[in-house]
């Protein structure tokens, strides 16, 4: 188990990194990406990637009302999708995810007060995540409530 310490302060982009990090030595991936719940149900907006030129941080991505989004979201459970099936079941972007041989893909919502305020969403090869991996991610996902809080 890798010691999380995020940053004292609330600055964003320091906490985005050491959450990355902190996912790239205990977990790893071949790409994070973190998006944080909007207002409006439709759209998540993304606040951080590792991939920017792929992802990039700004975009807008219509999850809100999707079979994923009401898991992840408004149900606020983790989700792991191991395969090109339900990569394809979850994500809009599926294509662009499966093109960087990710067919695994672990979700973890960040929440306080009994509401979702982002997710945590790490990319890998098939079969890199397990279930047991989840409880450490969410572990590791709460460290961005600050971040996410503005």
């Amino acid at each position: 188990m890798v010691e999380l310490l995020a940053p004292s302060s609330s600055d964003a982009r320091a906490v985005f990194e050491a959450v990355t990090k902190a996912c790239l030595d205990q977990f790893g991936f071949r790409f994070l990406t973190i998006l944080k719940i909007l207002p409006d149900p439709v759209n998540v907006l993304r606040v951080h990637s590792s991939s920017p030129d792929d992802y990039l941080i700004g975009a807008l991505k219509p999850m809100g009302r999707t079979p994923w989004g009401k898991l992840v979201i408004d149900d606020g459970q983790a989700w792991l999708g191991n395969g090109a099936d339900e990569v394809l079941w979850a994500f809009p972007d599926a294509q662009l995810i499966l093109s960087k041989g990710c067919e695994a893909c672990a979700c973890v919502p960040v929440t306080t007060a009994g509401k979702t305020i982002g997710v945590l969403s790490l990319n890998a090869a098939l079969n890199a995540y397990t279930t047991d991996d989840l409880h450490e991610m969410s572990r590791v996902a709460q460290l961005l409530i600050p971040a996410l809080c503005d």
